[in-house]
Protein backbone atom coordinates (compact mmCIF):
# COMPACT_ATOMS: atom_id res chain seq x y z
CA UNK A 1 0.00 0.00 0.00
CA UNK A 2 2.70 2.37 0.65
CA UNK A 3 4.58 1.88 -2.34
CA UNK A 4 0.56 2.46 -4.40
CA UNK A 5 0.62 5.96 -2.60
CA UNK A 6 4.16 6.94 -3.21
CA UNK A 7 3.97 6.62 -6.84
CA UNK A 8 0.46 8.24 -6.84
CA UNK A 9 2.33 11.29 -5.06
CA UNK A 10 5.13 11.27 -7.70
CA UNK A 11 2.31 11.07 -10.39
CA UNK A 12 0.41 14.26 -8.47
CA UNK A 13 3.89 15.95 -8.39
CA UNK A 14 4.00 15.42 -12.16
CA UNK A 15 0.38 16.30 -13.30
CA UNK A 16 0.28 19.01 -11.07
CA UNK A 17 3.84 20.99 -11.66
CA UNK A 18 3.85 20.50 -15.53
CA UNK A 19 2.40 23.44 -16.18
CA UNK A 20 4.44 25.26 -13.96
CA UNK A 21 7.02 23.54 -15.29
CA UNK A 22 6.97 25.69 -18.84
CA UNK A 23 6.13 29.09 -16.85
CA UNK A 24 8.58 28.75 -14.36
CA UNK A 25 11.65 27.42 -16.87
CA UNK A 26 11.48 31.10 -18.25
CA UNK A 27 11.73 32.76 -14.61
CA UNK A 28 14.98 31.44 -13.92
CA UNK A 29 18.05 33.73 -14.84
CA UNK A 30 20.68 33.77 -16.67
CA UNK A 31 22.78 36.26 -14.94
CA UNK A 32 24.26 36.03 -11.49
CA UNK A 33 22.12 37.91 -8.88
CA UNK A 34 23.59 41.07 -7.41
CA UNK A 35 23.53 40.70 -3.70
CA UNK A 36 25.64 43.14 -2.47
CA UNK A 37 23.21 45.06 -0.74
CA UNK A 38 22.45 42.12 1.49
CA UNK A 39 22.43 42.60 5.26
CA UNK A 40 22.70 40.08 7.93
CA UNK A 41 19.10 39.02 9.12
CA UNK A 42 18.63 40.73 12.86
CA UNK A 43 17.22 38.85 15.74
CA UNK A 44 13.67 38.96 15.64
CA UNK A 45 12.56 39.57 19.49
CA UNK A 46 9.00 39.62 18.50
CA UNK A 47 6.52 36.78 20.02
CA UNK A 48 5.89 33.96 17.62
CA UNK A 49 2.46 33.45 16.54
CA UNK A 50 0.54 30.62 17.16
CA UNK A 51 0.16 30.23 13.01
CA UNK A 52 4.21 30.52 13.20
CA UNK A 53 4.91 28.14 16.07
CA UNK A 54 2.39 25.35 13.97
CA UNK A 55 4.68 26.38 11.31
CA UNK A 56 8.22 26.07 12.24
CA UNK A 57 7.00 22.83 13.86
CA UNK A 58 5.77 21.30 10.64
CA UNK A 59 9.46 22.38 9.09
CA UNK A 60 11.29 20.89 11.89
CA UNK A 61 9.26 17.38 11.11
CA UNK A 62 9.69 18.16 7.14
CA UNK A 63 13.56 18.52 8.33
CA UNK A 64 13.79 15.36 10.65
CA UNK A 65 12.19 13.18 7.41
CA UNK A 66 15.01 13.85 5.14
CA UNK A 67 17.44 13.47 7.26
CA UNK A 68 17.61 9.55 5.71
CA UNK A 69 16.56 10.62 1.97
CA UNK A 70 14.59 8.16 0.28
CA UNK A 71 11.03 8.16 -1.64
CA UNK A 72 9.04 7.82 1.19
CA UNK A 73 10.85 10.71 3.27
CA UNK A 74 11.33 13.05 0.64
CA UNK A 75 7.49 12.84 -0.30
CA UNK A 76 6.17 12.96 3.44
CA UNK A 77 8.76 16.29 3.76
CA UNK A 78 7.06 17.84 0.81
CA UNK A 79 3.68 17.23 2.51
CA UNK A 80 4.71 18.79 5.79
CA UNK A 81 6.46 21.68 4.08
CA UNK A 82 3.43 22.88 1.87
CA UNK A 83 1.58 22.36 5.36
CA UNK A 84 4.33 24.48 6.84
CA UNK A 85 3.70 27.48 4.50
CA UNK A 86 -0.29 26.99 4.47
CA UNK A 87 0.15 27.49 8.41
CA UNK A 88 1.93 30.67 7.92
CA UNK A 89 2.71 32.12 4.47
CA UNK A 90 5.43 34.41 5.32
CA UNK A 91 7.94 31.53 6.75
CA UNK A 92 10.65 31.72 4.38
CA UNK A 93 12.48 28.59 5.61
CA UNK A 94 9.60 26.86 4.99
CA UNK A 95 9.52 27.93 1.43
CA UNK A 96 13.41 27.38 1.18
CA UNK A 97 13.15 23.52 3.00
CA UNK A 98 9.97 22.80 0.55
CA UNK A 99 12.10 23.88 -2.34
CA UNK A 100 14.81 21.86 -1.74
CA UNK A 101 12.70 18.57 -1.15
CA UNK A 102 11.68 19.36 -4.47
CA UNK A 103 15.42 19.75 -5.95
CA UNK A 104 15.61 15.86 -4.25
CA UNK A 105 12.65 14.58 -5.75
CA UNK A 106 13.94 14.28 -8.87
CA UNK A 107 16.69 11.49 -7.50
CA UNK A 108 14.50 9.66 -4.76
CA UNK A 109 10.62 9.85 -6.64
CA UNK A 110 12.11 9.68 -10.12
CA UNK A 111 10.18 13.40 -10.62
CA UNK A 112 11.40 14.52 -13.98
CA UNK A 113 14.15 17.45 -14.00
CA UNK A 114 12.15 20.25 -15.59
CA UNK A 115 8.76 19.69 -13.30
CA UNK A 116 11.39 19.39 -10.03
CA UNK A 117 13.61 22.48 -10.38
CA UNK A 118 10.54 24.70 -11.77
CA UNK A 119 8.73 23.95 -8.91
CA UNK A 120 12.05 23.79 -6.71
CA UNK A 121 12.76 27.67 -8.08
CA UNK A 122 9.43 29.03 -7.30
CA UNK A 123 9.52 28.04 -3.21
CA UNK A 124 13.02 29.66 -3.56
CA UNK A 125 11.71 32.67 -5.01
CA UNK A 126 9.07 33.11 -2.14
CA UNK A 127 11.72 32.22 0.57
CA UNK A 128 14.04 34.73 -0.65
CA UNK A 129 11.58 37.48 -1.14
CA UNK A 130 10.37 36.88 1.79
CA UNK A 131 14.06 36.75 3.59
CA UNK A 132 16.91 37.52 0.95
CA UNK A 133 19.87 36.68 3.57
CA UNK A 134 18.50 33.33 4.77
CA UNK A 135 21.44 31.59 4.49
CA UNK A 136 19.86 28.20 3.45
CA UNK A 137 18.52 29.96 0.76
CA UNK A 138 21.76 31.51 -0.47
CA UNK A 139 23.17 27.96 -0.46
CA UNK A 140 19.90 26.46 -2.33
CA UNK A 141 20.51 29.79 -4.55
CA UNK A 142 23.96 28.72 -5.38
CA UNK A 143 22.56 25.32 -5.85
CA UNK A 144 20.32 26.36 -8.72
CA UNK A 145 22.72 28.07 -10.54
CA UNK A 146 24.53 25.50 -11.29
CA UNK A 147 21.65 23.26 -11.72
CA UNK A 148 20.08 25.57 -14.25
CA UNK A 149 22.68 27.83 -15.99
CA UNK A 150 26.17 25.22 -15.21
CA UNK A 151 27.25 28.83 -13.59
CA UNK A 152 30.12 28.18 -11.19
CA UNK A 153 31.64 30.99 -11.10
CA UNK A 154 28.14 32.60 -10.07
CA UNK A 155 27.46 30.04 -7.48
CA UNK A 156 31.37 31.09 -5.94
CA UNK A 157 30.18 34.81 -5.75
CA UNK A 158 26.98 34.14 -4.06
CA UNK A 159 28.65 31.55 -1.29
CA UNK A 160 31.36 34.39 -1.11
CA UNK A 161 28.43 36.88 -0.19
CA UNK A 162 26.74 34.37 2.21
CA UNK A 163 30.39 34.30 3.95
CA UNK A 164 30.39 37.92 4.65
CA UNK A 165 26.64 37.04 6.72
CA UNK A 166 27.99 34.55 8.72
CA UNK A 167 31.56 33.83 8.10
CA UNK A 168 31.11 30.85 10.22
CA UNK A 169 28.90 28.95 9.07
CA UNK A 170 30.04 25.21 8.84
CA UNK A 171 27.90 24.42 5.73
CA UNK A 172 28.79 27.91 3.40
CA UNK A 173 32.83 27.21 4.28
CA UNK A 174 32.25 22.97 3.01
CA UNK A 175 30.38 24.47 -0.14
CA UNK A 176 32.61 26.60 -1.16
CA UNK A 177 35.45 24.24 -0.57
CA UNK A 178 34.29 21.50 -2.50
CA UNK A 179 33.17 23.84 -5.68
CA UNK A 180 37.05 26.03 -5.42
CA UNK A 181 38.26 22.41 -5.37
CA UNK A 182 36.23 21.73 -8.74
CA UNK A 183 37.93 25.05 -10.09
CA UNK A 184 41.65 23.70 -9.20
CA UNK A 185 42.00 26.54 -6.34
CA UNK A 186 43.30 24.28 -4.10
CA UNK A 187 44.93 26.13 -1.45
CA UNK A 188 41.54 28.49 -0.86
CA UNK A 189 39.95 24.89 -0.91
CA UNK A 190 41.87 23.70 1.99
CA UNK A 191 41.74 26.12 3.89
CA UNK A 192 38.11 26.83 3.52
CA UNK A 193 37.69 23.05 4.44
CA UNK A 194 39.66 23.54 7.57
CA UNK A 195 37.28 26.78 8.46
CA UNK A 196 34.69 23.98 8.07
CA UNK A 197 35.93 21.31 10.21
CA UNK A 198 36.76 23.82 13.22
CA UNK A 199 33.31 25.72 13.29
CA UNK A 200 32.41 24.31 16.91
CA UNK A 201 28.63 25.11 17.13
CA UNK A 202 27.74 23.00 13.81
CA UNK A 203 24.66 20.55 14.16
CA UNK A 204 26.07 16.92 14.35
CA UNK A 205 24.19 16.19 10.81
CA UNK A 206 26.71 19.59 9.64
CA UNK A 207 29.68 18.54 11.61
CA UNK A 208 29.80 14.70 10.47
CA UNK A 209 29.19 16.11 6.68
CA UNK A 210 31.86 18.15 6.21
CA UNK A 211 34.46 16.02 8.16
CA UNK A 212 33.18 13.23 5.57
CA UNK A 213 33.76 14.88 2.39
CA UNK A 214 37.03 16.68 3.46
CA UNK A 215 38.63 14.36 1.56
CA UNK A 216 37.50 15.10 -1.80
CA UNK A 217 39.54 18.64 -2.31
CA UNK A 218 42.68 16.70 -1.53
CA UNK A 219 41.63 13.61 -4.11
CA UNK A 220 41.31 16.43 -6.59
CA UNK A 221 44.63 17.78 -5.85
CA UNK A 222 46.23 14.15 -5.94
CA UNK A 223 46.96 13.72 -2.47
CA UNK A 224 45.61 10.43 -2.31
CA UNK A 225 47.80 9.22 0.81
CA UNK A 226 46.17 12.51 2.91
CA UNK A 227 42.98 10.76 1.50
CA UNK A 228 43.62 7.60 3.15
CA UNK A 229 45.28 8.79 6.33
CA UNK A 230 42.22 10.88 7.13
CA UNK A 231 39.44 8.08 6.37
CA UNK A 232 41.32 5.78 8.18
CA UNK A 233 41.33 8.08 11.34
CA UNK A 234 37.35 8.67 10.26
CA UNK A 235 36.79 5.05 10.41
CA UNK A 236 38.17 4.40 13.61
CA UNK A 237 35.33 6.59 15.57
CA UNK A 238 33.13 5.50 12.59
CA UNK A 239 33.23 1.84 11.60
CA UNK A 240 31.35 0.64 8.34
CA UNK A 241 30.43 3.87 6.97
CA UNK A 242 30.10 3.41 3.42
CA UNK A 243 31.19 7.05 2.52
CA UNK A 244 34.30 6.76 4.18
CA UNK A 245 35.46 3.50 2.13
CA UNK A 246 34.19 4.97 -1.34
CA UNK A 247 36.92 7.84 -0.75
CA UNK A 248 39.19 5.27 0.21
CA UNK A 249 38.53 2.93 -2.61
CA UNK A 250 38.87 5.92 -5.58
CA UNK A 251 42.51 6.83 -3.29
CA UNK A 252 43.69 3.69 -4.14
CA UNK A 253 42.88 3.35 -7.43
CA UNK A 254 44.46 6.69 -8.53
CA UNK A 255 47.67 5.15 -6.99
CA UNK A 256 47.23 2.02 -9.13
CA UNK A 257 46.79 -0.18 -6.03
CA UNK A 258 43.46 -1.76 -7.38
CA UNK A 259 43.33 -5.04 -5.29
CA UNK A 260 43.06 -2.04 -2.55
CA UNK A 261 40.42 -0.13 -4.76
CA UNK A 262 38.32 -3.53 -4.39
CA UNK A 263 38.37 -4.16 -1.20
CA UNK A 264 37.36 -1.03 -0.19
CA UNK A 265 34.75 -0.66 -2.69
CA UNK A 266 33.28 -3.85 -1.09
CA UNK A 267 32.85 -2.74 2.26
CA UNK A 268 31.55 0.65 1.01
CA UNK A 269 28.78 -1.76 -0.47
CA UNK A 270 28.22 -5.00 0.88
CA UNK A 271 24.60 -5.35 -0.19
CA UNK A 272 25.44 -5.12 -4.03
CA UNK A 273 24.22 -4.76 -6.54
CA UNK A 274 21.64 -3.78 -4.55
CA UNK A 275 22.50 0.03 -2.77
CA UNK A 276 23.29 3.21 -3.52
CA UNK A 277 23.77 3.37 -7.70
CA UNK A 278 26.74 5.71 -7.20
CA UNK A 279 28.35 3.30 -4.62
CA UNK A 280 27.54 0.63 -7.33
CA UNK A 281 29.13 2.67 -10.36
CA UNK A 282 32.16 2.64 -7.96
CA UNK A 283 32.14 -1.04 -6.93
CA UNK A 284 31.67 -1.69 -10.89
CA UNK A 285 34.49 0.57 -11.78
CA UNK A 286 36.81 -1.07 -8.68
CA UNK A 287 36.19 -4.52 -10.29
CA UNK A 288 36.74 -3.06 -13.84
CA UNK A 289 40.22 -1.76 -12.58
CA UNK A 290 41.09 -4.85 -11.15
CA UNK A 291 40.71 -6.83 -13.90
CA UNK A 292 37.65 -8.73 -13.15
CA UNK A 293 35.47 -7.48 -16.58
CA UNK A 294 32.77 -9.58 -16.02
CA UNK A 295 31.93 -8.99 -12.79
CA UNK A 296 31.88 -5.30 -13.72
CA UNK A 297 29.62 -6.00 -16.49
CA UNK A 298 26.95 -7.44 -14.33
CA UNK A 299 26.89 -4.39 -12.09
CA UNK A 300 27.22 -1.96 -14.93
CA UNK A 301 23.56 -4.02 -16.31
CA UNK A 302 22.19 -3.21 -12.89
CA UNK A 303 22.53 0.13 -13.31
CA UNK A 304 21.41 0.39 -16.90
CA UNK A 305 18.28 -1.69 -16.24
CA UNK A 306 17.59 0.92 -13.30
CA UNK A 307 17.76 3.37 -15.86
CA UNK A 308 15.50 1.93 -18.42
CA UNK A 309 12.76 1.30 -15.52
CA UNK A 310 13.47 5.36 -15.13
CA UNK A 311 15.02 4.61 -11.61
CA UNK A 312 17.74 7.16 -10.40
CA UNK A 313 21.63 6.54 -11.72
CA UNK A 314 24.32 7.91 -11.66
CA UNK A 315 25.99 8.55 -15.30
CA UNK A 316 28.99 10.34 -14.69
CA UNK A 317 30.52 6.82 -12.96
CA UNK A 318 28.65 4.90 -15.45
CA UNK A 319 31.16 7.03 -18.08
CA UNK A 320 33.43 6.09 -15.98
CA UNK A 321 32.99 2.60 -15.77
CA UNK A 322 33.18 2.53 -20.04
CA UNK A 323 36.13 4.25 -19.71
CA UNK A 324 37.89 2.11 -18.29
CA UNK A 325 36.55 -1.47 -20.14
CA UNK A 326 37.73 0.87 -22.96
CA UNK A 327 34.43 1.67 -24.59
CA UNK A 328 34.81 5.91 -24.90
CA UNK A 329 32.15 6.63 -27.08
CA UNK A 330 29.66 5.38 -24.40
CA UNK A 331 32.08 6.69 -21.78
CA UNK A 332 31.07 10.16 -23.69
CA UNK A 333 27.96 9.39 -24.30
CA UNK A 334 27.24 9.10 -20.69
CA UNK A 335 29.07 12.05 -19.55
CA UNK A 336 26.48 13.91 -22.17
CA UNK A 337 23.28 11.98 -20.12
CA UNK A 338 25.13 13.42 -17.16
CA UNK A 339 25.31 17.38 -18.32
CA UNK A 340 21.61 17.01 -19.28
CA UNK A 341 20.61 15.75 -15.99
CA UNK A 342 23.50 17.95 -13.78
CA UNK A 343 22.59 18.88 -10.44
CA UNK A 344 23.84 21.39 -8.04
CA UNK A 345 26.63 22.28 -6.01
CA UNK A 346 26.75 18.26 -5.33
CA UNK A 347 26.79 17.94 -9.42
CA UNK A 348 29.55 15.05 -10.20
CA UNK A 349 30.44 18.08 -12.99
CA UNK A 350 32.26 19.72 -10.48
CA UNK A 351 34.61 16.41 -10.62
CA UNK A 352 35.18 16.87 -14.03
CA UNK A 353 38.72 18.82 -14.30
CA UNK A 354 40.58 16.98 -11.88
CA UNK A 355 39.33 13.63 -11.64
CA UNK A 356 42.19 10.98 -12.40
CA UNK A 357 39.84 8.61 -14.64
CA UNK A 358 39.48 10.91 -16.94
CA UNK A 359 42.93 11.66 -17.68
CA UNK A 360 43.39 10.02 -20.69
CA UNK A 361 40.09 10.37 -22.24
CA UNK A 362 41.34 14.59 -21.90
CA UNK A 363 43.58 13.89 -24.72
CA UNK A 364 40.50 12.85 -26.60
CA UNK A 365 39.21 15.74 -28.99
CA UNK A 366 35.97 15.75 -28.04
CA UNK A 367 37.33 16.72 -24.27
CA UNK A 368 36.82 20.41 -24.75
CA UNK A 369 33.97 20.32 -26.40
CA UNK A 370 32.52 18.01 -22.60
CA UNK A 371 34.41 20.53 -21.07
CA UNK A 372 32.14 23.52 -22.85
CA UNK A 373 28.95 21.66 -22.00
CA UNK A 374 29.66 21.00 -18.65
CA UNK A 375 29.88 25.12 -18.04
CA UNK A 376 33.70 24.70 -17.65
Amino acid sequence: MKKYKLITFAAMLMASFAGAAIAQQSSISSGCPNLRSLKARQVDTTPKTADRIASDKLVAEGQAATRTASAENVAKAISLFEQAVRADPKNAPAYIFLARAHTQSKRYMSVPKKIAEARAWENLSKGRDLEPSNIDGLHLLADQVIANNADYKCAGKILEAALKLDPRNARTNHYLSQLLSGMGKFDLAFQYADKAIAVEYADADTRNMVVVNAGRPRYFAGQYDWVLDHYTKYLEANPNHSLAHFYRSLAFGAKGMFQEALVEAKKSQPTAPNGDAGGIGMLALAYANAGQKEQARELLNELLQRDARGEHVVEYRIAAVYEVLGERDKAFYWLGKDIDDRGGLASWLVWLNYDPVWKEMRKDRRWKDIQKQAGW
